[in-house]
């Protein structure tokens, strides 16, 4: 082997190459490995947390625990593979394959524009649900269109550059540590009522994991658009009572696509008034494709990027 390649880190070639085996082989999400998980953590919750109504500390005790007996015993049974294996480079892109499910999600974004520009409202409805906290069924095409912007753009930040990020950071223990911890949020979330203290603790923490990923995204997506509008809407935005990574994201999202974005969400048949950020131009079938288009050059300049890096890696070890 030749001297460079024992020092060089070579974490950016695997996260490139699993970029590339993603987007050609989608894993069905019965047979994804966090599906098992998903199921997991709904039924650990229903165990350790059976009555909202206990006290506040209590909650968070019990929603500490539980998200911790969720992510170190599977930290612990990874963490000797790495040991044992004469390979541990592809066992960390094999972890970070099943950690990356970001496709899904975008193809079902394609489906939900399609049948909203065919006017099919009802299963527009049915294909975001799943996908989605906020209850679907009130919504209008706008409303639609708006929520499956929004979705696919956080999880482009949580899912797909998130893991990205604690992967080149840490290896597939990171990146498998943080997916775990998003899927807990998203299962736990703190924002219905039986879950406002016992998902707390996960919610914090991935606020915190999840604000390298979503700054990210928010500068590359204000770089490739306008980022003197994208300034101008953040700096007008910091008032409104939005978490500071969705803020970022949808204030360049809102600048780059020049529609409303955030606004009143409904979540179990109660509305949380959230405030709506950016023009007032509501989002129409064609800004939804827009989103995904731009959403595809995103990740083709995050690849771009990476691969600069990885060049100008080997170009200074071997010069």
């Amino acid at each position: 082997m030749p001297y460079w390649l024992e020092d060089i880190s070579v974490y950016p070639l695997v996260l490139l190459s699993i970029w590339l085996l993603g987007s050609l082989v989608l894993l069905p999400q019965d047979y994804q490995p966090l599906t098992f998980f998903r199921i997991f953590a709904k039924q650990l919750a229903v165990k350790v947390h059976p009555d909202p109504h206990r006290a506040t500390s209590q909650q968070l005790i019990s929603g500490s625990l539980a998200l911790a007996l969720v992510m170190l015993p599977t930290l612990a049974l990874l963490a000797p593979l790495y040991w044992l294996s004469d390979w541990p480079l592809v066992l960390d892109g094999l972890l970070l394959y099943f950690c990356l499910d970001f496709v899904y999600y975008r193809q079902q974004s394609h489906k939900t524009a399609l049948a909203i520009s065919q006017q099919q409202n009802s299963r527009a409805k049915d294909l975001l649900q799943p996908l989605v906290l906020r209850q679907t069924q009130s919504l209008s095409s706008a409303g639609l269109c708006k929520a499956t912007i929004e979705m696919l753009w956080l999880r482009t930040a949580k899912q797909w550059i998130g893991v990205s990020f604690w992967f080149l950071v840490g290896g597939g223990l990171a990146a498998v540590a943080y997916r775990l911890l998003l899927l807990c949020n998203q299962e736990w979330n703190d924002k219905q009522n039986n879950f406002r203290y016992f998902g707390r603790p996960a919610s914090l923490l991935t606020q915190w994991a999840s604000f390298p990923a979503s700054l990210l995204t928010a500068l590359l997506l204000a770089f490739l658009t306008d980022i003197t509008a994208a300034f101008r809407q953040w700096r007008q935005a910091l008032p409104l009572q939005l978490c500071l990574p969705h803020l970022l994201i949808l204030g360049a999202l809102a600048s780059a696509l020049r529609i409303n974005l955030a606004g009143p969400v409904i979540y179990q048949q109660q509305k949380n008034q959230r405030q709506r950020l950016g023009p007032t131009q509501l989002p129409t079938v064609r800004d939804l494709l827009n989103a995904l288009r731009l959403n595809r050059q995103f990740q083709l300049y995050s690849a771009f990027i990476v691969f600069i890096f990885s060049l100008l890696q080997i170009l200074w070890l071997l010069y």
